[in-house]
């Protein structure tokens, strides 16, 4: 009875692994044997043929290729379903405005002045570009606008513009303010001690669109031994492609600050190349805070296993309690759902080749966002995965072992010749 009873519960301790093993694997058509891993799309039912989308999700970067170029659409007969790919990376445009700069004045004690005059009739504005000859410097700037120039309103009470040339930091010397459309801006730069020099200024008209953005898992520790006046962070992304789009940081309390950000990348941890730089600040202006936290990358996917992330504190202390955290531009895959069918995502094939599909040509931006949403379920793999390398590279260790022992064999062989060959000795000596 107890071996019976033993015997029942092996089974069923089998059964609940088998059943687990079968939730993290499904097989593929045979077509598709070489790729490794897919997830089901869930979409709702439809009744004629529409487009549908999804996001990659942002753990399936472990198993892509660099590019995506493994990525496919499958049906449930095995099929393969053309798509198209976007992201939505925001815009900004900025527009300069025909304007005369009346004054540059400087009043001893108080600030350096400019007054601009708009053309008629005055488009909306609502930045400035202050042109300097200055390498080195770090002002605060007021702006006010006015219709007649004689009755003024502030629009911007106090934002800074600086530039260290030396430290290799171009700075900000665009200021923005409230959308107007006055005739006249008058410019305070204020430093009453000496008279700040200014070159020209721009009055502009600033718009954007903000980036779509989705947090990544990217652990990060602190730099252990970061250059002076620095802090720093080591993130280790392993083998995974990560098309990293921004850098956000963290930073508790109400400090006020103005720092420089340095990212660079290493593939052993030890040899560092940098590729991005930028500022995050935040200060008081009047009753509001100024904030911006976040560095924007030139380019995706720079390489290397390590980033580095740094802040550059000079001789201020450093940002108590700073992290930062990475952040992706998420690829939307379009297709067409037909109705009836079920559809997977599938990649993990090294060596495929990205497709070519007419379809992202045939279609609008506003066809891509009308695109109904799918949901993509969890990671599994091809139960009846096929690596699609040759036996020979498969197994490189064994053509090693052959070619040593012919390596050998055919030593042995040398000696025995020589051997063989060497004259008998001298019996005379």
């Amino acid at each position: 009875m107890k071996t019976k009873s033993r015997w029942e519960s092996v089974c069923l301790t089998a059964a609940i692994f088998g059943a687990l093993a079968a939730l993290g694997a499904a097989s593929l058509p045979r077509a598709w044997t070489h790729w490794r891993y897919s997830r089901a799309i869930g979409l709702p039912a439809a009744d004629t043929t529409r487009l549908a989308g999804i996001v990659v999700p942002p753990d399936a970067y472990a198993h892509l290729q660099r590019g995506l170029g493994d990525v496919r659409v499958i049906d449930d007969a095995g099929a393969e379903v053309p798509y198209a790919r976007f992201l939505r990376l925001g815009s900004e445009s900025s527009v300069s405005l025909p304007a005369a700069l009346l004054e540059n004045s400087f009043s001893a004690g108080h600030y350096t002045q400019l007054v601009l005059h708009i053309r008629q009739p005055a488009p909306f504005h609502n930045a400035v570009r202050i042109q300097t000859s200055q390498a080195e410097f770090i002002e605060w700037v007021e702006v006010e606008a006015s219709d007649d120039a004689r009755v003024w309103r502030v629009v911007q009470e106090r934002a800074p513009i600086f530039r260290f040339q030396k430290q290799r930091r171009e700075g900000i010397q665009t200021v923005s303010y409230s959308e107007n459309n006055a005739l006249y801006l008058r410019v305070r730069i204020l430093d009453g001690e000496k008279s700040f020099p200014v070159t020209g200024a721009a009055v502009l008209y600033q718009t954007s669109e903000l980036p779509e953005r989705i947090p990544l898992e990217i652990g990060v520790v602190p730099d252990s031994h970061p250059p002076p006046g620095r802090s720093g962070w080591i993130a280790d992304f392993g083998t995974r492609s990560i098309p990293v789009a921004e850098v956000r940081f963290e930073v508790p309390g109400q400090a006020e600050f103005i720092r420089p950000v340095e990212l660079s990348t290493s593939d052993d941890g030890k040899e560092w190349s940098g590729f991005a730089r930028g500022e995050i600040y935040r200060y008081h202006q009047a009753e509001r805070m100024q904030e911006h936290l976040a560095v924007s990358l030139p380019y995706e996917e720079p390489g290397g296993r390590y980033w580095r992330v740094e802040i550059v504190n000079g001789n201020d202390a450093p940002l108590e309690g700073a992290t930062p955290h990475f952040y992706a531009t998420p690829r939307h895959i379009i297709f067409e759902q037909q109705p009836g069918r079920s559809y997977r995502l599938i990649y993990g094939q090294y060596r495929a080749e990205a497709p070519q599909y007419d379809l992202e040509r045939r279609l609008s931006a506003k066809q891509e966002e009308a695109a109904v949403a799918g949901q993509t379920g969890p990671e599994e793999e091809n139960s009846d995965y096929s690596d699609p390398r040759p036996w020979t590279e498969q197994h490189a260790i064994f053509l090693w072992i052959v070619l040593g022992i012919v390596v050998v064999l055919l030593g042995y062989s040398a000696i025995r010749s020589l051997r063989r060959s060497a004259p008998p000795p001298d019996p005379s000596g």
